[in-house]
């Protein structure tokens, strides 16, 4: 499955660095950053020439109903041949699980287990310090 990160600014490229950090050298993911002069119509034929060979892509994008978010979603209207999805919200956790989930037949499961890593990903530091639960080493143990 391709992955497809489409994004403000140079946030797709960024962020496709971060996840090299902490996983090594990704294959089949391609980052599409939509900068500064870029009109909707470019972003969509860079994205376009990144998943003409495959038929089953994964298009994540920074915001909703954003320039990359629609573009990408007329993609997946044009080429009803191909299994698309694209996802809003991209965070570092659901890039991570999207990398290594993506060997998954089901992209509607796939999606919906995205979905889910990225609501859990979000967390604030004053709910987590108020829990009574243990030391701050346990409650981050599980961490990266």
């Amino acid at each position: 499955m391709q992955l497809v990160i489409v994004a403000h600014g140079k946030f797709a490229s960024g962020i496709l660095t971060s996840l090299e950090l902490i996983a090594g050298k990704v294959e089949k993911i391609q980052a599409v950053d939509f900068t500064d002069g870029m009109s909707d119509q470019e972003v969509k034929e860079r994205i376009k020439s990144v998943i003409s060979s495959e038929e089953k892509v994964l298009v994540l994008t920074d915001l909703l109903g954003g320039t990359p978010f629609k573009v990408s979603v007329e993609l997946v209207t044009e080429h009803s041949e191909k299994s698309i999805a694209v996802l809003s919200g991209l965070n570092l956790s659901m890039l991570l699980e999207a990398n290594f989930s993506r060997l998954t037949d089901d992209l509607e499961l796939l999606v919906s287990k995205l979905v889910n890593v990225a609501r859990e990903g979000v967390a604030d530091s004053i709910t987590l310090l108020k829990q009574d639960n243990g030391t701050e080493e346990e409650l981050f143990e599980d961490g990266i």
